[in-house]
């Protein structure tokens, strides 16, 4: 049974939480690295900025989670029924600047329309401020109806990931097209899992205890920033620099 909220302990620096941020921080870290000193001697323009991108993403959390693990930012949000729960913000400034790379990393992949992008980005953008919204909510129903508004929105980016990309994905050919169905469904799933997990949690239905659901994040985090560029070094459709025009005759853009 899940102990009631009130009797949690808390999340301050030395409990448990700190030590699975650190394990975060950790995984975050090495993948950055890894990237970044595997994508060393990269010759085409567009291999270098997917792979400038894709160590920046994980780069960016280890931050947020350095942060989290050393007690900055950490804002204690009273919920109506259940008390103080302990919030750390630096996890929203986290998403609000590695989701939109992430984007950027699909777009840049198949050279997508930048106006479309730019759309695609400030939906996102949006829906990151409406959940934080949702989780600063002290009234219950509010609570949800941000966490509705900010799960509608995210559908509006599913939609470009998974229509209007992939239609420039097909665009390019069949390598980029394979490259980018795997790309777009890890993100796609989970993505997902992100509204759900935060449902669960302490500012939704309290199912699960604020150590466990950091701990979901954290494997949310490793296996989206740092998993998306470590398939990017195996792509072969990453690196080729063989493609200089769409099936439709359009040009891709070299810069």
């Amino acid at each position: 049974m899940i102990p009631d909220p009130a009797t949690w302990p808390s999340t301050v620096v030395g409990g448990p939480e700190t030590a699975v941020l650190a394990c975060g921080a950790g995984l975050l870290g090495t993948g950055a690295l890894w990237i970044a000193l595997r994508s060393v001697g990269a010759t085409d323009e567009r291999a270098t900025r997917l792979y400038a991108l894709a160590a920046l993403i994980p780069a960016i959390a280890l931050a947020s989670y350095v942060a989290m693990a050393t007690g900055v930012g950490v804002v204690a949000v009273p919920i109506g029924g259940r008390g103080p729960v302990e919030l750390r913000w630096a996890r929203y400034a986290d998403w609000l600047f590695t989701t939109p790379l992430l984007l950027l990393v699909l777009g840049v992949l198949v050279d997508a329309d930048r106006d479309a992008l730019f759309g695609a980005v400030a939906a996102d953008a949006f829906m990151i401020a409406t959940g934080l919204v949702a989780t600063l909510s002290t009234v219950p129903v509010y609570r949800y109806v941000w966490w509705a508004v900010s799960t509608l929105t995210f559908l509006l980016v599913l939609y470009f990931v998974f229509v209007v990309l992939t239609a420039e994905a097909r665009a390019l050919g069949t390598e980029t097209a394979s490259a980018f169905v795997v790309f777009r469904t890890l993100t796609g799933v989970l993505w997902t899992a992100y509204p759900v997990w935060w449902l669960l949690g302490p500012r939704g239905l309290a199912a699960v205890t604020p150590v466990v659901e950091t701990a979901g994040f954290v494997l949310l985090d490793v296996a989206t920033k740092a998993g998306i560029g470590l398939l990017l070094l195996r792509s072969r459709a990453v690196g080729d620099g063989t493609a200089t025009t769409k099936s439709d005759g359009r040009p891709v853009a070299t810069e």
